[in-house]
């Protein structure tokens, strides 16, 4: 008789060992998600700002290929021109020369993917000497 009590006393505390055991799983594995959801959008935060901070240096690489036309040609008629720098940044500019006031307005649009960043510049170009001298450059 006494056996059969100690085995059933056994079993018992198995059976009650089973919810804890399941609820700690199930607390590592919420913690686990969780550790990964946190470096998952820590990630893409940081990939974010990588995507914006190329498409802004692809703007300013559209405005000094423009203020470049200008110094090779003064008298460049208003033109627009797509390229792309580097492997994945696709630059868009558009020059608008104003050949009785000898100034030329840039603007120049950087796009990675889903992120734009644009560049104005204004620049007056010397009709003697095609000096091209940049008056603003401002982020739009």
């Amino acid at each position: 008789m006494k056996n059969h009590m100690l085995v059933r006393k056994t079993k018992s505390k198995g059976i009650t060992m089973l919810p804890l055991v399941i609820m700690i799983g199930l607390i590592i594995m919420e913690l686990g998600i969780a550790i990964a959801f946190v470096a998952y959008w820590a990630n893409s935060s940081s990939n974010g700002s990588r995507l914006a901070q190329e498409a802004l240096l692809g703007a300013k690489a559209g405005i000094d290929d423009a203020i470049l036309r200008l110094v090779r040609d003064k008298d460049l008629d208003s033109t627009q021109y797509v390229f792309t720098a580097g492997t994945r940044t696709q630059v868009s500019v558009t020059i608008n020369n104003d050949l009785l006031n000898h100034q030329a307005t840039i603007n120049s649009v950087g796009t990675v993917l889903l992120r734009q960043k644009k560049y104005q510049a204004v620049v007056s170009i010397n009709p003697e000497t095609a000096v091209v001298s940049l008056i603003s450059l401002t982020e739009i």
